[in-house]
């Protein structure tokens, strides 16, 4: 089964550890993608965030056999940052 990881923090990335040694960085309102549930089975820190409302845990659904793919949400993963200008008059 899979799950997804949900920052519900305001402002501050938030750094979850993951049972396979490595951990998920998470921008202000950013889901992770789709990872195997085992990342979190026993997992004393996570469940550290999710208690006071840090990070929120949500299981994946897969789509029933022969029902049409649901459509993609809009992409969350990372803000579009503009570019500086230069201050060169060019």
């Amino acid at each position: 089964m899979a799950i997804t990881i949900r920052s519900l923090l305001t402002s501050g990335p938030v750094w979850v550890p993951l049972t396979t040694g490595s951990s998920a960085r998470l921008s202000p309102g950013q889901t992770s993608g789709e990872l195997p549930d085992v990342v979190m089975a026993g997992n004393a820190q996570a469940d550290g965030l999710r208690e006071p409302g840090v990070i929120d845990v949500e299981t994946v659904t897969e789509a029933a056999e022969g029902a049409p793919p649901a459509a993609e949400p809009a992409a969350a993963t990372e803000p579009v940052r503009a570019r500086k200008r230069s201050n060169s008059a060019g």
